[in-house]
């Protein structure tokens, strides 16, 4: 659990950065489009990939909303 918490983290900070908003912003949007029970149930597939793929993937999720 404490990988998935971590890697949690890492998404917000690498989301963040990419998009250029701030925390609590990034925070909401988690919030409102379930991005953390979307990482939490793609932790296996996502934490080999790299950040832009990442990024790429909570877009395409947040997209299909």
């Amino acid at each position: 659990m404490e990988k998935i918490l971590k890697f949690m983290a890492y998404c917000v900070e690498i989301y963040r950065e990419n998009k250029g908003l701030s925390g609590k912003q990034i925070a909401a949007l988690f919030t409102q489009h379930k991005i953390w029970d979307f990482i939490y149930d793609c932790y296996d597939a996502l934490h080999c990939t790299g950040p832009l793929y990442t990024i790429g993937e909570i877009d395409d999720y947040i997209a299909a909303a």
